[in-house]
């Protein structure tokens, strides 16, 4: 039986940490206190089959405001086909690509992704912006969940100017008028949001399509406000996730163990919301 459904994978093949995130990975590597070697894509699946999870492989489209390479929803399908048991796949489109962006959203469902991943900071793009509508309005009626990145980024850290990232579209309030105008888009908000911890919190409280997501904190580092709503009233509406491979499940689960969940809710929010969510009830045991 799957122990677990880790929401928030980057695969860190070579063409990934030497493509997309190149100029960042040194910070990265500071940030997270980790060395972050490329790994082949057996040894990602062998690693999550291992401790009986699965992962969610991520895709990344920032080469407009990054001029890196993208890492396609086509190229995460190929993945996922070669361990099916293991793998998940969500798909990327930058959102001010205009029609190119909705025609990506429409192809995430015919390569069989189960929802999308944005970036609002790498991406420098506003979730409100009404130029990404169509966006959310294509994902809304093709029933695709969406993970947005919210709160600081490691990326960029250290850089001058943060290496083109812009913290402030990680503001979750950003996010608000989306769950309002699509009342039937599945909105995650990716991440511990600090420093808007506490407007993530009441947005998740406030409106049934808006999810929390945990990866790339310890959960030794959650906020007391973070662990009382998850333990209350957000622990059906909480997902987990790592940040791997900055972050690895059995160090962030080691942590989460720390914090006196029930079994019932560390089920809740290491599987089942998941499963629930994005619709994987027959493959998870």
């Amino acid at each position: 039986m799957t122990r677990f459904i880790d929401v928030h994978v980057h695969p860190p093949l070579a063409e990934f940490l030497e493509g997309a995130f190149a100029p960042f990975i040194d910070g990265l590597r500071a940030e997270f206190r980790s060395e972050i070697p490329a790994q082949t894509i057996d040894e990602i699946a062998n690693h999550y089959r291992s401790l009986d999870g699965m992962a969610v492989l991520l895709a990344w489209d920032a080469e407009r405001a990054t001029r890196r390479p993208a890492f396609t929803g086509a190229r995460v399908a190929e993945l996922v086909a070669q361990h099916p048991d293991v793998f998940v796949g969500f798909g990327s489109v930058d959102p001010l690509n205009g029609a190119a962006a909705v025609a990506g959203v429409h192809g995430a469902i015919r390569l069989g992704l189960k929802g999308l991943k944005f970036h609002p900071p790498a991406q420098r793009f506003s979730p409100a912006d009404r130029r990404v509508y169509p966006v959310w309005e294509a994902a809304e009626s093709l029933r695709l969940p969406v993970l947005i990145h919210t709160g600081y980024t490691a990326m960029g850290a250290g850089m001058p100017g943060g290496g083109g990232i812009e913290l402030s579209y990680g503001d979750p309030t950003l996010v608000d008028r989306v769950a309002v105008d699509f009342p039937n888009l599945q909105i995650v908000l990716a991440h511990p949001s600090w420093p808007w911890q506490e407007q993530a919190i009441a947005m998740a409280q406030h409106k049934a399509n808006v999810h929390l997501e945990l990866s790339g904190w310890s959960p030794s580092r959650f906020p007391a406000s973070l662990v009382e709503a998850i333990k209350g009233p957000l622990t059906h509406k909480t997902l987990f996730g790592t940040d791997y491979p900055f972050l690895t499940p059995e160090r962030w689960i080691a942590s989460f163990e720390k914090l006196g969940f029930t079994d019932e809710a560390t089920q809740r929010i290491l599987r089942d919301n998941a499963s629930e969510l994005l619709g994987l009830e027959g493959m998870v045991g």
